[in-house]
């Protein structure tokens, strides 16, 4: 049977997409993303209303960033950006940003915010609303219709993936700063929340993936983006957290774990628990050997410090980016939400040194 694996890439926030595994290419792949005030500084490309929910709009940006990059950075050895021809396709690349989920419960969603990633204020929902929660219908919600009615014809490709942020995630969204209250007070009215997430995420995700592949020729598949787990103990998230992305993995054919860029040692236990996964990521100080120990035939991904590729000089950032491609052994290295400043050739020194790996 053909192995599969997700592979990271960035477009307007961390991605992932499902491809069939390589062994021919090279051990260390770089993921580079650019924060939204590189793209309007650089280019006077914003990401406000417009770039999230007209379609028109999305498209001819993406493919605009799609040709700058390659124009940009065609030389370099495996500049990653995006796999996807989004001139030729009907592309969701987060449409409704880190807003998504919470849309489904009926949160509001800000465009506006220079960050250029949507998302929704907080809803600190009470106790008692909390506790009356349901996973909402999904197939008829506003927010699913006007994605899949703006498909412009029932043959154009559906590209890009919607972000659906995690468990945790929305956890905070609904409940707000009561939620850290909920961890150890009150776990009932947390663990409430979190299946409700759960259910709807599920099925959100389950629903996108029929949709862009009705024939069901590929595995399905979906990352849970465990942000906020670094507010919790290794021993929280085993009691509260670890039930969830044990589901997801029975749920979903390939599965992975998006951390971000924390050190990840606290909770490789848990994690290990669930078996195989097709994606982690975590922060460069995470212990690689434990990582490899523990997950054999992972592909780890690790986050760089963005402002280290700034700063440092390009012989310390072949160093660095050396080191670390040996701790990794293959895998990526994540290069998220690089900042307006960073000079091109230390980005061309680390992908060289890379490819040397």
């Amino acid at each position: 049977m053909k192995k599969y694996c997700l592979q990271p890439y960035h477009m307007n926030g961390l991605n992932w997409t499902l491809v069939p595994d390589d062994p021919q290419r090279d051990n260390i792949v770089i993921v580079t993303g650019f924060m939204p005030n590189w793209w309007e500084k650089e280019y006077g490309i914003s990401f406000r209303r417009d770039f999230h929910l007209d379609p028109a709009v999305h498209k001819a940006t993406l493919s605009r960033m799609t040709s700058i990059l390659q124009e940009r950075f065609a030389d370099l050895p495996n500049f990653f950006f995006s796999p996807f021809d989004y001139e030729d396709s009907y592309p969701i690349e987060r449409r409704y940003g880190d807003a998504l989920i919470p849309t489904f419960f009926d949160q509001e969603v800000s465009f506006e915010e220079a960050s250029g990633h949507p998302y929704s204020p907080c809803a600190n929902l009470s106790d008692e609303q909390a506790l009356k929660l349901t996973v909402p219908d999904i197939d008829t919600h506003p927010t699913w219709r006007s994605i899949l009615d703006q498909r412009p014809d029932e043959d154009a490709l559906i590209v890009g993936e919607l972000g659906f942020e995690g468990v945790v995630n929305i956890g905070y969204q609904l409940r707000g700063q009561e939620m850290f209250v909920d961890l150890t007070e009150k776990q009932e009215v947390i663990r409430h929340v979190f299946e409700v997430v759960f259910a709807t995420i599920d099925n959100v995700v389950h629903l996108l993936r029929q949709w862009q592949n009705p024939m069901a020729t590929k595995p399905s598949y979906f990352v849970n983006c465990d942000c906020l787990v670094n507010m919790m103990s290794g021993k929280m998230y085993r009691e509260l957290l670890l039930e969830f992305d044990r589901r997801f993995s029975e749920s979903f054919d390939v599965f992975g774990i998006h951390t971000c860029n924390w050190t990840i040692d606290p909770y490789l236990d848990g994690i290990a628990e669930i078996g195989e996964l097709a994606y982690l990521d975590m922060g460069a100080q995470s212990d690689l050997d434990r990582v490899h120990r523990l997950f054999p035939d992972l592909e780890p991904s690790v986050f760089y410090d963005v402002e280290k590729l700034r700063n440092l000089t390009r012989a310390e950032i072949e160093k660095d980016i050396t080191e670390l491609g040996k701790r990794i052994q293959r895998g990526y290295i994540l290069f998220s939400d690089l900042e307006v400043g960073t000079p091109d050739d230390h980005i061309r020194a680390a992908h060289d040194a890379a490819a040397r790996l």
